[in-house]
């Protein structure tokens, strides 16, 4: 028998979902791992003009990334592409990336994990407090922090 996932139906508007702040992102949890039955999280993430992730690796989930506004570097691997607006990728784990926005204005994403899990490890850097190291905190969820993108 395949175990359903979310039991009952819902929509969200813009702006609508759990809302996070993070720094230079702000971001909203579209799905989260309980209404996915753990197949998947989806959120949409703004990030300021000029926001770098650093590079890192995620051991326990895919991720996917449609670009809805803006332009990113995107960094896979040995790999560094340009992605517009329309612009879609796929990092599969195990892989080291990372995005840097570029130009003047914000970007806006469809961030997609796969298996679900992504939810607990942002809402728990929320709640960080100052004697807790982030990077601590990502080896919990299986995420490596390698530093800073290459130039």
């Amino acid at each position: 028998m395949i175990a359903s996932m979310q039991t009952t139906p819902y929509a969200l508007q813009r702006g609508e979902g759990q809302p996070v702040q993070l720094g230079g992102v702000q971001a909203f949890v579209k799905t989260t791992s309980k209404q996915s039955a753990g197949a998947f999280n989806l959120f949409v993430v703004s990030c300021l003009p000029g926001y770098t992730t650093a590079l890192h690796i995620h051991y326990a989930e895919d991720v996917a990334i449609y670009v809805l506004e803006g332009v990113l570097t995107i960094f896979w691997g040995d790999e560094k592409r340009t992605a517009v607006t329309g612009s879609y990728f796929f990092q599969p784990r195990s892989i080291p990336h990372g995005f840097r926005v570029e130009g003047e204005t914000p970007a806006q994403l469809l961030y997609m994990t796969f298996p679900a899990g992504l939810d607990r490890f942002i809402a728990e850097q929320e709640l960080l407090v100052l004697d807790c190291e982030p990077v601590t905190a990502a080896a919990r969820y299986q995420i490596e922090v390698l530093g800073p993108l290459p130039q």
